[in-house]
């Protein structure tokens, strides 16, 4: 009977060791490397919100911040630092993208002037800053294999570079060898599916990158298309922020509708992007296609085909979107 109980307690150390060591690998954070159109539109100011509240909260480690559409007033980088410092994050690394997407900009950013003007941080102009691909490469190389997500919320500019980058100071490998070896998921907010009625944003600021990533990068993509940011309207909540929030002031300084985006909140597209790439796509939240390819042609257009042989695949909301509302509002408040 004594050797009975022996036995039953190693067994119950070992059970309790082993649930002990998978408890700890899921805490690990995730390590994300956002990359963001910051300066058209304020959901990207959100999106960065919820991404330091996910650090905040352990679930996610900000690796960098690139951006992909080049700010008239050169402050897209200053107001990406903003956000951080407001954080206490005020050395996550930052590139820029010099020669942005390939359509032109209409009119300038709303929100980041201001929030370089209004904020502390110490980002220089955007064409001070290291170059994205520089960064990238920078970050993967010293990333262990397997371990980095990549969040695109904006032209796929960066991503093509990247694919098509040569082998440099930071590394050996060409940018597809690298992606390969140190990207685990990429999630790319672009497109609509599974067929766009009209050329989405994302994917027409910049067509040839976009055609380059969907027939050309390595590795899993999980698309989350307009229609998803469409059903999730967010950022009202903000005027229960503090003043001194930058998130809040982008979004009051952002016209939407007639009004400014904090009066009845804005699509949530990049927001929901973010949430993705960090925590996955939780079951309870979220519909995944079967494994498939995206196609785009020259005009933004974007269209699903099912393929079982290649990695793309595709998310919709499960059920109701209050949950999903409710979870980013909450997380851009933090």
């Amino acid at each position: 009977m004594r050797i009975l109980r022996r036995l039953w307690m190693v067994l119950f150390l070992v059970a309790s060791a082993s649930l002990l060591r998978v408890t700890l690998q899921a805490a690990e954070p995730v390590s994300v490397i956002f990359d963001t159109d910051m300066a058209g539109d304020c959901d990207d100011a959100g999106a960065l919100a919820v991404l330091n509240a996910l650090a905040d909260r352990g679930e996610a480690e900000i690796l960098a911040v690139v951006t992909n559409r080049k700010d008239p007033a050169g402050l897209s980088g200053a107001a990406c630092d903003v956000i951080n410092t407001f954080y206490g994050r005020p050395d996550v690394p930052i590139g820029t993208d010099k020669d942005g997407a390939r359509a032109k900009w209409k009119g300038g950013s709303s929100y980041t002037p201001v929030l370089a003007k209004e904020f502390p941080h110490d980002s220089p102009v955007d064409a001070e800053l290291s170059d994205a691909i520089d960064v990238y490469r920078k970050t993967l190389a010293s990333a262990d294999d397997q371990s980095v997500v990549i969040c695109s919320v904006g032209a796929l500019s960066n991503l093509q570079d990247l694919l098509e980058s040569s082998a440099d100071k930071h590394s050996p490998l060409s940018g597809a060898e690298l992606i390969s070896k140190k990207v685990r998921q990429t999630v790319i907010m672009g497109g609509a599916f599974p067929r766009s009625a009209k050329p989405e944003t994302n994917v027409r600021l910049d067509p040839p990158a976009s055609v380059a990533v969907v027939n050309d990068w390595p590795g899993p993509i999980l698309w989350q298309g307009f229609e998803v940011g469409a059903a999730l309207h967010c950022g009202a909540g903000l005027k229960r922020a503090a003043s001194n929030n930058p998130v809040r002031r982008a979004f009051e300084v952002r016209p939407y509708l007639g009004n400014f985006a904090i009066d009845h909140g804005k699509p949530a597209h990049d927001q929901a992007a973010v949430l993705i790439a960090v925590r996955g796509p939780e079951p309870s939240l979220w519909k995944v296609s079967g494994k498939g390819r995206v196609v785009v042609d020259s005009d933004g257009h974007s269209e699903w085909h099912a393929d079982s042989n290649h990695q793309h695949q595709y998310v919709s909301i499960k059920g109701r979107s209050d949950r999903l509302i409710q979870m980013i509002e909450e997380l851009m408040l933090k």
